[in-house]
């Protein structure tokens, strides 16, 4: 994905440098003209957002089928691109998108969606339930700082446990 995007932004940055230099076809006829390549791989990008979304929603649900899950949850992201998120690949990542196609794609084959407050699902322990910040060492890497407990997994995944628990 974002060796993707990194192809596409040095290729429309190209573009644009080379609308200033552009020959006497493309001069005359205004801006829409010179900006018509920008909006084509403006295009791409949208394309490539959506089949994508497409791909992972179908996964999800067809994992759900397959599981015999009654009930997909998902954290409520209404508020993902507040902040420095906003100016970031995944702060711009149609979150929203993706959550719609899951919805719609879980509703035909029967199966329920529930949103949950995502609050602390990065910090809380999902084998003991402790919950605290530095269980988050880094944006990869979750160890529980309960003298008890002591588990230690992927940042990611153990999120994704804790939002797969019921009533979290």
């Amino acid at each position: 994905m974002d060796k993707f995007r990194k192809g596409v932004e040095a290729r429309r940055i190209s573009v644009q440098r080379q609308g200033k230099y552009c020959g006497e076809g493309r001069k005359g006829h205004g801006r829409n003209t010179r900006i018509k390549p920008i909006e084509k791989l403006n295009q791409k990008v949208q394309n490539f957002k959506n089949t994508t979304n497409h791909r992972y929603s179908k996964f999800v649900v067809d994992t759900a089928v397959l599981k015999g899950c009654g009930v997909i949850q998902m954290e409520d992201l209404t508020k993902i691109a507040d902040g420095d998120k906003k100016e970031t690949f995944l702060g711009a990542w149609p979150y929203y998108d993706l959550q719609r196609k899951i919805e719609y794609k879980a509703k035909e084959k029967g199966i329920k969606i529930r949103y949950i407050n995502p609050a602390y699902t990065s910090q809380r322990c999902s084998k003991c339930g402790y919950i605290c910040k530095e269980n988050r060492e880094s944006q990869e890497v979750f160890k529980c700082k309960n003298n008890s407990c002591g588990y230690s997994a992927n940042a990611d995944f153990n999120a994704a446990r804790n939002i797969s628990l019921n009533d979290i």
